[in-house]
């Protein structure tokens, strides 16, 4: 390859990272040299219903939504989504029953349609991703929301938006917006959490150095949460280096005072019953924490061997 074409490569590539921030946290890896990786996994609990949702992605422009039982740990799944939701400006209902999020669709025919656009907020019942309720939004530098209730929600746009005619939420979903609305995941995701009880414990700093570095992690957010005994905490570390977001999570014993890391873990937290869960390459694992670290780890799903497949919404996932 030329000089020229290098360079020109190199521009379309800053160009698609300044258009679209979905491709923050993907590294660019050298043709061939590309190892086999897990399918990627978010799940969002549930406060009131012992569910979760669960935001599947891979290959990396389809994300599926699995419904979770963790009573029963039975996993049940949904739609398929051509496109990127920003998992981390997601939100589930208290009672599990709807599911709020942020969808981009990149392509000639979206970024042309002024009536729905290329961005937007939805409203739908998980495990389908059918829009009842929906706000178009176009650029993906703010979007997202979070239910203060199973009746009350607040977006966070830059200014009020207003939903689609098709698409108007019912007058007993009480809507307001947020003033903290702004480009990228936070601060939806720190308010989340936070809410969540995830309690700061050492404050992010980030120095902005522009092209080509971007972001240099100066100290990294560290939260904890305490398991519902008390006798164990979790703690998730967070950072950015150049355009690529770490997180990071361990383990500890409140007797010990020595922090196991989970490894390659992408998400962990306490759920419902007070089992710790987490993710780790395309599969949900569980652990009994111990004084001295961590327990045998059960695997409750593997989801690395699903592939994108159509799946109409039964009549119930279209209706409020």
């Amino acid at each position: 390859m030329s000089a020229i074409a290098c360079l020109q490569q190199l521009a379309g590539r800053l160009l698609l990272v300044c258009q679209n921030p979905s491709v923050q946290n993907t590294a660019v890896i050298p043709k061939g040299s590309r190892k086999p990786i897990g399918a990627r996994l978010f799940p969002i609990l549930a406060r009131k219903a012992h569910h979760a949702v669960i935001f599947r992605r891979g290959p990396s422009r389809w994300v599926q939504v699995i419904k979770w039982n963790t009573d029963t740990d039975v996993f049940e799944s949904g739609q398929w989504f051509h496109g990127r939701i920003y998992e981390r400006r997601c939100d589930l209902s208290p009672d599990s029953s709807l599911l709020i999020y942020f969808a981009q669709k990149i392509s000639t025919r979206s970024l042309k349609d002024k009536e729905y656009t290329s961005a937007w907020t939805a409203v739908s019942k998980p495990p389908y991703l059918t829009a009842l309720a929906l706000w178009p939004q176009r650029d993906c530098f703010s979007g997202g929301g979070l239910f203060q209730s199973d009746k009350a929600l607040v977006l966070y746009h830059i200014g009020e938006v207003t939903a689609h005619p098709n698409h108007n939420p019912p007058s007993w979903l009480h809507i307001t917006f947020s003033d903290r609305g702004r480009g990228d995941d936070d601060p939806l995701f720190s308010d989340r959490i936070e809410r969540d009880g995830w309690k700061l414990k050492q404050e992010w700093k980030v120095e902005h150095l522009g092209y080509p570095k971007w972001n240099r992690t100066i100290q990294a957010e560290i939260r904890e949460k305490l398991s519902r005994n008390g006798k164990f905490a979790l703690r998730l570390e967070r950072s950015i280096d150049g355009l690529k977001y770490a997180e990071k999570f361990s383990v500890m014993c409140a007797e010990k005072l020595m922090w196991t890391p989970l490894t390659r873990a992408s998400w962990a937290d306490w759920d419902q019953n007070g089992r710790l869960v987490f993710c780790r390459d395309g599969r949900v694992l569980t652990s009994r924490p111990e004084p001295v670290g961590l327990g045998v780890e059960t695997q409750l799903a593997d989801f690395n061997s699903a592939k994108p497949e159509p799946l109409p919404p039964p009549r119930a996932a279209t209706i409020w």
